[in-house]
């Protein structure tokens, strides 16, 4: 009867280890299928952020000319995208013919900057013991075909999310811009009646702070690419046009756009000399410290400062979970956050009557 007992009690024993085994794996499980869905939905929510940043900048377009003519908002708002869209067809087109125009210097050139800059690597002794050649390179390549085909589906795969991306960023913001009003109601008669009036103040403190930091992007963004297509043209740095449009779209990315926008630009002066490639890289330290600690702050004096290290780090965090729609959505919505902590926390519920906005009205 005692070993009956025993016996009853280790498969007791066993019966619970699988239990809890099992239901740690469910858990665990359960937990990666949470995370992923959180990680797809979170692309998916800054993708429609993106979309409704860019009904504000059309907002912004829009209401401008009704404040200075007779015209009213929605015929203004029809010029303006038809302005738009001209301007984006017309620009792709161009762009597109200086590309195919371009394309094979280009990639003689990119060529050509490859193979000096491993010359001079393999002039150097530890590095030609720490990176490998061309050589190397090109043979790991060749013993690796059988994942050309999968990559290349990837590739195609990101490609068609992109153009799917900027659609729904498009249309987005085209619905968002032909009638506010309308989506600002209703996300304001979804909080209680007699906070409504509050809530209306936020979100409209929220778009002005939203346009200010926009216009302040894009006159930043102007200035670094006039000032690297002028710079890169007088060092001789072929393709500076298109190096300084380049320059121009990835400062709308603070902090990181400018260092990515340096790598093309090294790359493509290695032809001319490793003086010329110091001189771009110098060039480009010197507009990145005056575009931080020179232009943006004059800009922002009239529109949106924003904390650096709680920018770097919303871009930090926000490219782990989103990948680079994150990088590029951290800012604008630390602008969001701000703006709510300001006038929700620290005027409300603090009682500071001056919280600093961070925008004017």
């Amino acid at each position: 009867m005692n070993r009956l007992d025993t016996h009853r009690r280790t498969l007791t024993t066993l019966l619970s280890t699988r239990q809890i085994t099992l239901l740690a794996v469910l858990l665990i499980g359960i937990s990666l299928a949470v995370a992923d869905l959180f990680v797809t939905t979170l692309s998916v929510a800054l993708l429609l952020f993106a979309g409704l940043l860019f009904g504000v900048f059309l907002h912004a377009l829009s209401v401008w000319p009704t404040r200075h003519t007779p015209i009213s908002y929605r015929a203004s708002y029809l010029i303006v995208v038809t302005l738009l869209i001209l301007l984006i067809v017309g620009g792709t087109y161009y762009m597109g013919s200086q590309i195919g125009q371009r394309v094979d210097d280009f990639t003689s050139q990119l060529q050509q900057s490859i193979q000096t800059t491993d010359q001079k690597i393999s002039q150097i002794d530890w590095a030609n013991r720490n990176f490998p050649s061309i050589e190397d390179l090109r043979q790991r390549i060749l013993e690796s075909t059988g994942s050309v085909l999968p990559k290349m589906f990837q590739g195609l795969q990101m490609v068609g999310w992109g153009i799917t991306g900027a659609f729904v960023i498009f249309f987005v913001g085209l619905y968002a811009a032909y009638d506010p009003d309308l989506y600002r109601n209703g996300l304001v008669k979804m909080t209680s009646k007699r906070n409504r009036s509050r809530y209306s103040e936020v979100l409209k403190q929220t778009r002005t702070a939203l346009g200010q930091w926009l216009m302040g992007r894009f006159m930043s963004m102007a200035v670094v690419g006039i000032a690297t297509a002028i710079a890169l043209w007088i060092l001789g740095v072929p393709l500076a046009f298109s190096l300084g449009v380049l320059a121009a779209f990835l400062t709308f990315i603070p902090n990181i756009g400018p260092l990515l926008a340096a790598i093309p630009q090294m790359l493509l002066a290695v032809n001319l000399g490793t003086q010329t490639v110091i001189y771009v890289l110098v060039f480009n330290v010197a507009l990145q410290m005056v575009e931080s600690y020179l232009i943006t702050p004059m800009i922002q004096k009239h529109e949106v400062s924003l904390p650096p290290v709680l920018t770097i780090a919303s871009q930090l965090i926000m490219g782990v979970w989103a990948g680079i729609i994150g990088i590029m959505m951290a800012a604008p919505l630390v602008v969001v956050a701000m703006v709510g902590i300001q006038m929700l926390y620290v005027h409300d519920r603090l009682g500071d009557d001056h919280p600093g906005e961070l925008a004017e009205q």
